[in-house]
């Protein structure tokens, strides 16, 4: 759903999630966004994020476990497993 800037998953028990590509980019869960080795990650350091850090440009299938998401930023290196997803849902 590009042009609504959303991610929409039909899981398997009939449920399912939306997710903008403003909340995908701030639960972005790279090394990068989270960090690693104890230190913090970039999105711990901020508040606020461009319009393109937010904008879903595409989203990859990996494996038959998770989804790469990137961002018109060029920022792609997140892998969501369809379990963290799951677990974003209210």
């Amino acid at each position: 759903m590009r042009a609504e800037n959303s991610l929409e998953i039909a899981w398997e028990d009939g449920s399912r999630s939306r997710f903008t590509g403003k909340q995908l980019r701030w639960a972005c869960p790279c090394a990068e966004c989270r960090g690693e080795a104890g230190v913090p990650g970039r999105l711990d350091h901020l508040d606020d994020l461009p319009e393109k850090e937010l904008q879903l440009e595409n989203v990859g299938l990996i494996g038959q476990y998770a989804f790469q998401v990137g961002f018109t930023s060029g920022h792609d290196t997140g892998i969501y497993t369809f379990r963290y997803l799951r677990g974003l849902q209210p």
